[in-house]
């Protein structure tokens, strides 16, 4: 294992303990900190999910206030939410640095539903968008248009938004990471993506990204769903070969310099 501290740009803990109705007990802010520590992790976006294992704003903004080493980021579902920028300013006066907006989750990935006013409001209050480019789904939810230029339009729209692309697109990173170059309020994740396809030809794309792309990308366990020991090990994969700037660039330091 690597002495190079990685921050963890993408880590679900919940308040029950559980994820998804999985993982029983095993989710905890005290356990994430933990896995954390084993595997020389120096913190965490601590990823709150709207409508998931009992998650409010509140509450688990207050779970984060007992581990300084997570950054709170709350979970937010703009369909279901009454007042945008009521609900939006009451995350920045809780602490949070960002939002997370799932669009699968959030039934988003087939509808027109207007996301517009939510970035706009993000942006003002200096919120980052950590937004899911993960889409594949069930047959019934699935996207019927593109995707990557459903969200190019989103930002052509509100450009002064920031937002961290997260899962980079998954089969399609570095389609995605090509935006992302030419705009630096943008950051790709790299989190799901870089364990999920592990064997496959994404693996090239991946290694491409660690020699040629390091300052505009980060990584994430995505905690539950992968360890951040397991992350840890594809990391040093990926890294063994590169310089030590591009190793702190990917594993902490465009991440913490992404979110101030």
């Amino acid at each position: 294992m690597s002495n190079i501290p990685i921050f963890d740009a993408l880590a679900h803990p919940t308040l029950s303990g559980e994820w998804l109705g999985k993982y029983k007990g095993q989710c905890t802010f005290e356990q994430l900190e933990d896995d954390l520590k084993k595997a020389n992790f120096i913190g965490a976006c601590a990823i709150g999910m709207a409508d998931i294992e009992d998650y409010s704003h509140e509450a688990f903004s207050q779970a984060c206030q007992a581990y300084p080493q997570l950054v709170p980021i709350a979970g937010f579902n703009p369909r279901t939410s009454e007042n945008v920028q009521k609900e939006l300013s009451l995350i920045k006066e809780l602490g949070f640095r960002g939002i997370k907006i799932h669009p699968r989750f959030s039934q988003l990935t087939t509808s027109s539903f207007d996301l517009l006013p939510t970035l706009q409001i993000a942006a003002q209050l200096d919120l980052v968008v950590f937004y899911c480019t993960y889409m594949h789904c069930q047959l019934e939810a699935y996207p019927i248009s593109d995707p990557f230029y459903n969200l190019v339009n989103m930002l052509k729209q509100v450009p002064t938004v920031k937002m961290v692309l997260v899962h980079g697109g998954d089969v399609q990173v570095l389609r995605y990471s090509e935006l992302v170059r030419f705009n630096p309020n943008l950051l790709l994740d790299l989190s799901l993506t870089l364990m999920k396809y592990a064997g496959s030809s994404v693996d090239a794309d991946l290694r491409f990204l660690f020699q040629k792309f390091d300052r505009r990308i980060c990584i994430g366990t995505d905690y539950p769903e992968y360890s951040p020991l397991q992350v840890r090990e594809r990391y040093d994969l990926f890294a063994s070969d590169i310089s030590q700037e591009k190793k702190e660039n990917i594993a902490h330091r465009n991440i913490l310099n992404f979110l101030k």
